[in-house]
């Protein structure tokens, strides 16, 4: 499932609406190694575009 969310998240990622709401829908299918792995996965690949939506998501839904 974690590669799968990768490669929808590459294909959302010009569009911001899109690309959170699929960053949010892997809470419900990922384990919380997954997610880790997600976390750093999504900080490395779109953390330049979208570090302040990646760290509301993760400190919100982990909170």
């Amino acid at each position: 499932m974690l590669e799968h969310q990768k490669k929808m998240l590459l294909g959302v990622a010009k569009n911001p609406h899109l690309f959170r709401k699929e960053l949010v829908k892997s809470f419900t299918w990922l384990s919380v190694e997954e997610l880790e792995a997600l976390h750093k996965w999504v900080k490395k690949e779109f953390g330049s575009y979208y570090d302040h939506l990646i760290g509301e998501i993760f400190c919100s839904i982990s909170a």
